[in-house]
């Protein structure tokens, strides 16, 4: 009887521990530049940043891309550490190449343990809709819920099954569940980040945020769950004129090297050891007339992007509002872009955070992505890598101090 009574006390304290357990749903807004939370379409969000949590500026990784920054944001490492660093890339030791959403296929692209991943090898369950990368296997191990990306998916039905996530009983509850918008990032591309468009996008999103907050609000309250909503973005958006974009057809594509227009960036692998690399370099530099410049090996150390296989072996780089594409302004349809460094303002994008974890009404004037993993891991009691380059920054002062706990 005393066997009884002690495994039904210890099982009270599991269920118990369960059921007070954060839960952390991680939503990307791609392409959400950080002054955009104060136009009249993100009402709702920033009614939610007014009652936690604001990161005035949330400065991005390099380059400010999707894929390596959102890679940043889940694994806390810098582009050359999680292997992404670029949405298309190559390397020097392997013969093909780098595009988005590659790692499913072949996860030897990829490297670090992003969040879900470190939620699932602790025990835990991890949901994910969409996160870049997140269909791939980290160390051989996937969420236990997760999507294949299809743009295609109503909105609706992407918060319909976050909820249906956060609604299971205690023990079954995701302690992590990310969520993805892709819709912000491309009316900024097509339309310009001031445009009638983009700004109904950002009220599309707004409106869905509202509704899944609405939904975390009833199941905390229901169920007594600990929901936590953590809103961020990858990078911002800079406007760019056709009539400066720099033709990649007018640009040297010598024997021996492999050229990768990177849209703000043009890279150059060598292929061949014979590949005359000075000349090149003289032949780019010769027809630049300012409009874009070499990067030498000190800034790319200074931007921590050097001394990795993806790294090109020659780069060049513009800012807005050029833009490298293939046959210039022709036919354009891009008004906005991003990949410039951090030191552009309208790159850097924003972070919101609500709920029992976040302190209210807490003004964070600037953290970086990199903060964002060791305070999620904080807050959801995992014990983070070892390797981590920030130890959650400015960041920190996102979560609220623990209470101590009360012995039984």
């Amino acid at each position: 009887m005393r066997l009884i009574v002690c495994w039904l006390s210890c099982a009270a304290l599991l269920w118990c521990g369960a059921a007070s357990a954060n839960t952390l749903v991680l939503v990307s807004i791609d392409g959400f530049r950080w002054d955009y939370l104060d136009r009249s379409e993100a009402s709702v969000m920033r009614s939610l940043a007014n009652k936690g949590t604001r990161v005035m500026k949330l400065r991005s990784v390099y380059p400010s891309k999707t894929f390596p920054a959102h890679l940043s944001l889940a694994t806390g490492l810098r582009p050359t550490g999680h292997g992404v660093v670029d949405n298309y890339f190559c390397r020097n030791d392997r013969p093909d190449c780098y595009s988005m959403g590659s790692g499913r296929k072949d996860p030897d692209w990829l490297s670090g343990i992003p969040l879900w991943t470190l939620v699932e090898m602790q025990g835990g369950r991890a949901s994910t809709f969409f996160w870049p990368e997140s269909d791939a296997r980290f160390s051989g191990v996937l969420p236990t819920d997760y999507r294949a990306y299809d743009g295609r998916t109503p909105h609706a039905d992407r918060v319909k099954q976050v909820l249906e996530w956060l609604a299971l009983p205690a023990r079954e509850r995701p302690a992590l569940v990310t969520l993805y918008f892709s819709a912000v990032d491309s009316a900024g591309h097509t339309f310009g980040p001031d445009a009638p468009q983009t700004r109904s996008a950002i009220s599309d999103i707004d409106t869905w945020i509202g509704r899944l907050w609405s939904g975390i609000e009833t199941i905390n309250r229901e169920l007594e769950a600990n929901i936590n909503l953590l809103l961020v973005s990858d990078h911002g958006m800079a406007p760019v004129d056709p009539d400066h974009f720099i033709d990649t057809d007018t640009l040297p594509r010598p024997a021996g090297f492999k050229r990768v227009n990177a849209s703000t960036r043009v890279m150059y692998y060598q292929r061949e050891a014979d590949a005359d690399i000075e000349a090149l370099k003289s032949e780019l530099s010769a027809m630049s007339g300012g409009r874009y410049w070499h990067l030498a090996p000190e800034i790319l150390a200074q931007r921590h992007y050097d001394q990795h296989p993806a790294v090109a072996d020659l780069i060049i780089e513009t800012r807005p509002p050029h833009v490298f594409r293939r046959g210039g302004g022709k036919d354009a349809n891009l008004l906005g872009m991003h990949g410039y460094p951090a030191s552009e303002e309208d790159m850097a994008s924003f972070l919101v955070a609500i709920g029992p974890a976040f302190e209210v009404g807490k003004v964070i004037e600037e953290a970086h992505q990199l903060d964002v993993y060791p305070v999620a891991a904080k807050m959801l009691e995992l014990d983070p890598p070892a390797n981590l380059p920030s130890d959650g920054g400015a960041l920190r002062a996102a979560l609220k101090a623990r209470e101590p706990t009360v012995p039984h």
